[in-house]
């Protein structure tokens, strides 16, 4: 029974030391799922770099962007999915609220990173939550209005970036 016991603590503990399929982690500056690490460091005032690991290749890609205001974002949700044909990771980030801000405000950004290569695609300035599901060309006229923030755009660039976020505008 003890070893029973002691087998089943191993076990236990062992899946909570690395991640499990479709399990997420999030510790501070970084995130990590079964086949993705990704980090986010300061880089300077008001810039900060993404660094992505992927995890099966040892594949490491390091992109550097300006920041809301501060060096030092957090993540904060990251999707995978698919859209127009091409497997992605959205990452949206946090950034920490200033005093010079006129109010309290969540600042987040949501980057789109394309899965079989890591390469970098778009940017958009709100949450995954914000983002449509389907191209803006696929969408009805009238189902226009109930529709996320944020569309995306598919581009038939070959070996070019598949797709771009743009804002709904109320026309």
């Amino acid at each position: 029974m003890r070893r029973a016991l002691r087998l089943l603590a191993a076990v236990l503990l062992s899946g909570f030391a690395s991640p499990s399929v479709g399990q997420t982690i999030f510790d501070g500056p970084s995130v990590e799922s079964a086949e993705l690490r990704v980090d986010l460091r300061p880089r300077g005032e008001d810039r900060f770099a993404i660094r992505l690991t992927d995890k099966t290749t040892g594949r490491q890609v390091d992109y550097e962007f300006d920041g809301e205001g501060a060096n030092d974002p957090e993540p904060f949700l990251m999707v995978e999915g698919q859209y127009c044909n091409t497997s992605v990771i959205l990452l949206t980030i946090e950034f920490p609220w200033r005093h010079s801000l006129p109010q309290y405000a969540r600042v987040l950004d949501t980057y789109a990173f394309r899965a079989t290569d890591l390469a970098y695609i778009d940017m958009a300035a709100g949450s995954v939550t914000d983002i449509a599901l389907l191209d803006s060309s696929e969408i009805a006229a009238e189902d226009m209005a109930m529709q996320p923030s944020i569309l995306v755009q598919c581009i038939s660039d070959e070996g070019g970036s598949p797709f771009r976020f743009q804002v709904k505008t109320n026309n």
